[in-house]
């Protein structure tokens, strides 16, 4: 079976288009914490998780190393295309977290692809329209909401996309510091530290420390949080 038939945005591709985009390609295994390519390189792949249980960190760092999380990547999602669409160099960099089977598919492979097969276009009309909806809701949360909202919402949004149910609730997946909440809000780490206490004291989510775990016992409690927001 084509490595590439479990990720979505080739899902619906036949067997010889995904084989043309599988040739050259590269398999990677990153260590955790490795940078897989940096703000403002050339784009010259395009990248697939195949497998593992570790995620793809997607931002960028400031002058002073204040950190900005865009997106978390997981199994099944492709990263790094905008650049190699648009000719232009990375607009963010790309770090691995945790255990990842990667592939590289070369620049040139994936532009062939795309000029000849009307479904891969198609498909990636659809991400793209996802990402760019999530981009400008993020953004709007920024201009409107106050942040114990803008992490509740967040929360939730992680957990509708990559989680598991426990005894407890849903756990989130992978190790999620309250750094990581910080940088994904724009936000300070302190500040985040106040409101997952608050929460805390209060069963809303359950949060480990020393293992990075966030659990959600009722996605309602933090849905209550956002809905009390917007009664005018």
């Amino acid at each position: 079976m084509s490595a590439l038939a479990s990720i979505g945005a080739f899902e619906n591709l036949s067997a010889a288009e995904r084989d043309r985009l599988e040739h050259g390609m590269l398999i990677l295994e990153p260590h955790d914490g490795q940078e897989i390519f940096g703000q403002g390189d050339p784009a010259d792949a395009v990248y697939a998780i195949l497998g593992g249980t570790g995620r793809v960190r997607i931002g960028a760092l400031d002058r002073n190393s204040k950190a900005l999380m865009v997106e978390m990547f997981h199994v099944g999602d492709i990263f790094g295309e905008i650049g190699v669409i648009d000719g232009d160099r990375r607009t963010a960099a790309a770090v691995a977290e945790g255990r990842l089977r990667v592939a590289r598919i070369s620049a040139p492979a994936f532009r062939s692809a795309l000029s000849s097969c009307p479904r891969l276009g198609e498909a990636l009309t659809r991400i793209l329209a996802r990402r760019l909806r999530r981009t400008f809701e993020l953004f709007q949360d920024a201009t409107f909401e106050r942040l114990e909202v803008r992490l509740a919402r967040q929360i939730l949004y992680l957990a509708s996309h990559d989680a598991r149910q426990t005894d407890q609730g849903l756990r989130l997946s992978g190790r999620l510091r309250q750094a990581d909440l910080a940088d994904l809000l724009g936000a300070t780490t302190r500040s985040i530290i106040t409101i997952l206490n608050s929460w805390r004291s209060s069963n809303i989510v359950i949060y480990d420390t020393d293992r990075a775990l966030l659990t959600v016992p009722s996605k309602a409690a933090l849905q209550a949080i956002i809905d009390t927001e917007t009664v005018p």
